[in-house]
């Protein structure tokens, strides 16, 4: 496995509807931020369009006002000027300065360099290309009027005929400077709805909110529909690790999409399958097993009237070997795990029992169980696994130390003892059915311990493995999810 594979699957969550959920949560992120940028840009768009269109208007405007003006003889322009300003109905506020006034500017963004750069074009076409021409974009707040030392909002109620904003109107205000002859050309103009101009929060917390609510509820909505869809495989799932344990398969129902339904209706086609098949072998195993006990039985007695006692020796030795291996297979069939009802086992009581027992032996027994360990399983069957397991320890290593602890997940199990060990190679080899090491079957010993106990923890969804044991000799560990 790769390094990548590796980290993915680590960083990953490891079940289907955490895996699909966070990948929606990533995708929904990914679309709303995307979705929410095109929605700005196009706003941005649209607003550009709207002031490229205003400020050519604006400008033209503006370069025909200043235009008008400077055709104007020096004595008739401030008579203009109040003819103009005490007519009303106009936004514009003009007049002609001696010197030029500086004002703090707006902070300049890409709106007011449009808007800037369109107006020069504009009043430059009506008015031919003008030197000193200066734009500015200010608060209203701030603009001051005539001699410069005078702020518009400062004037009294009776000068409301220079005001330039309607209530309420936050507009940034447009000033254009002009040097003509000794004197400036002072004009300024709100720049309709130019809040832009100022900088605009496009992403509001109206908005933002806007945007939470909505990808919440499609979230919500997505994590139901991933939970319906994972829900038949976690059903199968189930029905697997029951098949997995030993238990009897149900039918599973089959609803659902048309995909489910075809992946249900094979499972079940399956577990019929399965169940048969082990129905099928277990009768023809007790079958064999059973017919070969008679002529067995009449092979010994015909054996037992041959004259050459070294060959009656010889052929009852076989027989005898013969007749363990039926009689381990028997045993096997008639205490066959899928016989019994799945009960909650006491393990350490179990494990604790049969110690005791086996000290008959006058062999060491050493046990360290954790209290109140617990499995659900077929209690025949388990007392024959872990016998077995403690014979062998007996048998081989003259010692058996026994030890038994769980975690959240698994029970552990680990019988080991002091003796020669196993090669790597016998530690696969004593599974095989009636392979005994340097040793033929016997009465006591059918050659199926191993075989049968590895058989049994698996019945469970167990795992027995073998390892050497520190400082010399085997040992067999046992894992049973809980």
């Amino acid at each position: 496995m790769s390094l990548a594979v590796e980290l993915r699957d680590k960083l990953l969550p490891n079940s289907i509807f955490a895996r699909m959920g966070l990948v929606l949560i990533v995708g929904i992120f990914v679309a709303q931020s995307l979705g929410t940028w095109l929605w700005v840009e196009q706003l941005k768009d649209s607003e550009r369009k709207r002031l490229i269109e205003v400020s050519q208007n604006m400008g033209s405007r503006i370069g025909q006002t200043i235009q008008f003006f400077t055709k104007l003889p020096k004595q008739y322009q401030h008579i203009v000027l109040d003819q103009l300003r005490d007519m009303g109905g106009t936004r514009y506020f003009v007049s002609v300065n001696q010197a030029y006034i500086p004002l703090p500017n707006i902070k300049s963004n890409e709106f007011s360099e449009l808007v800037s750069k369109q107006l020069k074009t504009s009043i430059n076409a009506q008015m031919g290309p003008q030197e000193g021409l200066d734009i500015q974009f200010v608060k209203f707040n701030d603009l001051k009027i005539l001699s410069g030392e005078n702020r518009m909002i400062d004037l009294p109620l009776k000068w409301k005929r220079f005001a330039l904003l309607e209530p309420n109107d936050q507009s940034p205000i447009v000033l254009v400077q002009l040097p003509i002859d000794d004197n400036w050309m002072y004009l300024a103009t709100p720049v309709p709805s130019g809040s832009v101009l100022i900088g605009v929060n496009w992403l509001t917390t109206e908005r933002l909110i806007n945007i939470s609510v909505v990808s919440l509820t499609v979230l919500i909505l997505t994590l139901f529909l991933v939970r319906w869809v994972v829900r038949p495989f976690r059903l199968l799932a189930r029905q697997a690790q029951h098949i997995g344990s030993g238990r009897k398969p149900q039918q599973l129902k089959e609803q659902g999409t048309r995909e489910m339904v075809a992946t249900v209706r094979a499972f079940n086609t399956m577990s019929k399958r399965i169940q048969k098949f082990i129905n099928d072998r277990e009768r023809l195993f007790a079958a064999i097993s059973h017919d070969l006990k008679t002529p067995l039985t009449r092979a010994r007695l015909r054996a037992e009237m041959l004259d050459d006692e070294a060959t009656k020796e010889a052929l009852i030795g076989d027989l005898e070997n013969l007749d363990s291996m039926v009689k381990g297979s028997l045993q096997l069939v008639k205490e066959g795990i899928v016989h019994e009802n799945p009960l909650q086992v006491a393990i350490g009581q179990m494990l604790h029992d049969l110690a005791e027992k086996e000290k008959i032996y006058g062999l060491p027994i050493d046990i360290d169980l954790e209290p109140n360990l617990q499995l659900e399983g077929r209690p025949m069957a388990l007392e024959r696994l872990f016998t077995n397991l403690i014979d062998n320890a007996l048998e081989y290593g003259r010692a058996a130390y026994i030890r038994a602890w769980q975690d959240k997940q698994h029970l552990h199990i680990e019988i080991s003892d002091p003796g020669p060990g196993l090669s790597d190679a016998d530690k696969e080899r004593v599974f095989e059915p009636y392979f005994r090491i340097n040793q033929k079957p016997s009465s006591e010993h059918s050659g199926l311990g191993l075989s049968i106990a590895r058989s049994i923890a698996n019945f469970h969804g167990g795992e027995l493995t073998l390892r050497d044991r520190a400082g010399g000799g085997l040992v067999v560990a046992l894992h049973f999810p809980l």
